[in-house]
């Protein structure tokens, strides 16, 4: 069924005049780009929300466990778990986000992580860790990539994502359909996890909680680039593919010029199960 859903998924016209590292790069340079500078990886650790998510991986460790962090973005949870385990893999194929943890790794003093910028369907398993997660990330998103969290762990693994429709979201629901005239058609949900996991014997823990999720884009300029680069995966962009953007954004402009998109009532999940 999950691999049923891949296949009628939107991520089939995508178009192949870059390779997925390119494409990857491209998003992350683009997140680099427009919010870097406005965030503060110690005051997010320091939010309740944090604390909450490295609890629910913690309760999986001990001082002399073996972690892996499949897709570790910019290190925001590898950098605290490494500093209460053994050792951390973090594996992450953006050099954006590569760069960003090393440095705060560096600041931080945490010599016990080991980087990799594989793709997790490329990366040589080596040995069993006591831990392998992956949190918020597209590196497990099929079949393949997740029974492969399963080879290399001798423990636990945990996953989390989103667990509410995908086409709630702005840019799922509303731009891209908009520029493409077809519904965005997502690859799966968590209970395609759940079930090939069933599949395989596995009865997998499903923990789920609520959320409201507020994005604010400060300028057109902003909003527009973040979009054109989501939108460059499926489509070329044109000058009349921008002005749709810009009109949207006008169209749903706050007085200030900003431009705020909330999501009431949105669901998260953690998959874990013992191996």
């Amino acid at each position: 069924m999950w691999e049923s859903a891949i296949n009628r998924s939107s991520l089939n016209i995508r178009l192949n005049n870059i390779s997925e590292k390119e494409r990857i790069n491209l998003s992350a340079e683009s997140w680099y780009k427009n919010y870097y500078q406005k965030l503060n990886l110690d005051d997010l650790q320091r939010m309740p929300e944090f604390k909450a998510e490295f609890n629910r991986l913690k309760r999986f460790i001990t001082k002399g466990s073996s972690v892996l962090d499949i897709g570790a973005g910019r290190g925001r949870l590898a950098i605290p778990l490494a500093k209460e385990v053994r050792k951390l893999t973090a594996i992450e194929p953006a050099s954006v986000y590569m760069n960003v943890m090393k440095d705060k790794a560096a600041r931080d003093g945490v010599v016990n992580i080991e980087f990799s910028d594989d793709f997790w369907a490329d990366y040589p398993l080596q040995e069993k860790y006591d831990l392998v997660y992956s949190t918020w990330s597209p590196a497990v998103s099929d079949p393949a990539a997740l029974l492969k969290m399963t080879e290399g762990s001798r423990g636990y693994c945990a996953l989390e994502l989103v667990a509410s429709p995908i086409n709630a979201w702005d840019f799922s629901g509303q731009i891209y359909p908009m520029i493409l005239g077809e519904e965005f058609r997502p690859p799966g949900n968590y209970l395609n996890i759940v079930t090939t996991l069933y599949e395989q014997g596995i009865y997998a823990n499903v923990d789920i909680w609520r959320f409201d999720k507020e994005t604010k884009y400060q300028t057109i300029d902003e909003a527009v680039e973040i979009w054109k680069t989501s939108l460059g995966n499926y489509t070329k962009i044109t000058e009349e593919t921008e002005e749709k953007l810009k009109q949207f954004y006008r169209s749903r402009m706050n007085p200030d010029g900003s431009y705020t998109f909330s999501l009431k009532g949105g669901a998260s999940c953690m998959i874990w199960w013992k191996v």
